[in-house]
């Protein structure tokens, strides 16, 4: 224990992200910062996010490529149920993708993250996915890797 000070305890920082979350109103997560990606494939950017309110709605998300200023695809996200932790349940969304990327990006409004399909390497760098209101901003580095092929297997 600590007598005479304030004691900082493993819970007591996601009661503080809590709390800042119910004033902020929303907050987000992501667990992995770097991604691996290959050629061809689809990789899937994780993002979870919760709000403090069902009043919070309707948000919206918002993906960018390299220096935050080209938009791969936006959604915005009303009419949700939360479960216990504020985390949306259902919701509906009217989503838009910029024509590069209409085929191949796929926003999951329940949870924010991005589903990118066909990979190529010009896909490599750096991502950015913007909750709003307010502001939340978090980043995702994707590498991506050709497909290695042997030569007795064209």
């Amino acid at each position: 224990m600590c007598p005479g000070r304030c004691c900082w305890g493993p819970g007591s920082l996601l009661l503080l992200l809590l709390l800042l979350g119910q004033t902020l109103g929303v907050l987000v997560d992501i667990p992995q910062d770097a991604v691996n990606g290959t050629v061809g494939q689809a990789v899937l950017l994780p993002v979870s996010y919760r709000v403090s309110s069902s009043s919070v709605f309707p948000v919206l998300i918002r993906w960018t490529f390299g220096n935050s200023s080209y938009t791969i695809i936006s959604c915005t996200v009303q009419n949700c149920s939360l479960d216990a932790e504020g985390a949306p349940k259902t919701c509906s969304a009217n989503c838009f993708s910029k024509s590069a990327y209409s085929d191949r990006a796929e926003l999951f409004p329940k949870n924010a993250s991005l589903l990118l399909r066909h990979l190529q390497l010009s896909d490599r760098g750096v991502y950015a996915v913007t909750v709003q209101p307010p502001s939340e901003s978090r980043h995702i580095a994707l590498t991506v890797h050709e497909q290695h092929v042997s030569p007795e297997h064209p």
